[in-house]
């Protein structure tokens, strides 16, 4: 009878693992971020931001839970995708080596350190940042 009881609990379970949210952030204020095309940005061919300064992009790295998502969001729902895009940037000169970060306290480090920078995160950030897209 236990194995009814158990078989039971495991149809009521939704086993499909749902996309999580995620939040493209910035320190920017936000008049200068909103007029600003996020895949225009996560792609490299925004580089600056409208007062000239150079845009620092995050992404999240193969350890961050959001890698896979953030590939699907941007690069034809690869990761993969993602990475092969921005070294071909990098070594092409047109553009900064990404941050990679591994977590949402690194992102939001990054942040705090540096005040060009944009990152995706999972969770919502402190209100003292600029939320540009929530995408899911």
């Amino acid at each position: 009878m236990p194995w009814l009881v158990l078989a039971m609990a495991l149809i009521c379970v939704d086993v499909t693992a749902a996309a999580a949210d995620l939040f493209v952030v910035t320190a920017q204020p936000s008049q200068l971020s909103t007029s600003l095309d996020i895949q225009e940005i996560m792609t490299g061919r925004t580089r600056k931001w409208p007062d000239g300064t150079p845009i620092v992009v995050a992404l999240p790295s193969k350890e961050s839970p959001y890698f896979e998502d953030a590939g699907k969001a941007w690069f034809d729902g690869s990761a993969s995708a993602m990475q092969r895009h921005w070294l071909r940037l990098v070594f092409s000169g047109r553009a900064n080596v990404p941050i990679y970060t591994k977590s949402d306290e690194e992102a939001i480090a990054i942040l705090e350190a540096n005040p060009a920078a944009i990152v995706v995160m999972g969770i919502e950030p402190p209100p003292t940042f600029n939320v540009m897209a929530r995408l899911n």
